[in-house]
């Protein structure tokens, strides 16, 4: 995967989603991804991320 805005890639790890209790809508959700080979986990808006393509 990778962030449309920073370029860095990573392995999606798994998305967190906000919602509302009343009507279940959907308020944001978070990506939370690791870079190739491992390291320091960084999150980032779901809608900003991307497959990478090869």
């Amino acid at each position: 995967m990778v962030d449309t805005i920073s370029a860095r890639t990573g392995l999606l790890m798994g998305v967190l989603e906000e919602r509302l209790k009343g009507n279940g809508k959907l308020i944001r959700s978070q990506a939370f991804m690791i870079p190739p080979g491992g390291g320091t986990e960084w999150d980032v808006p779901l809608e900003r991320i991307t497959r990478l393509t090869e």
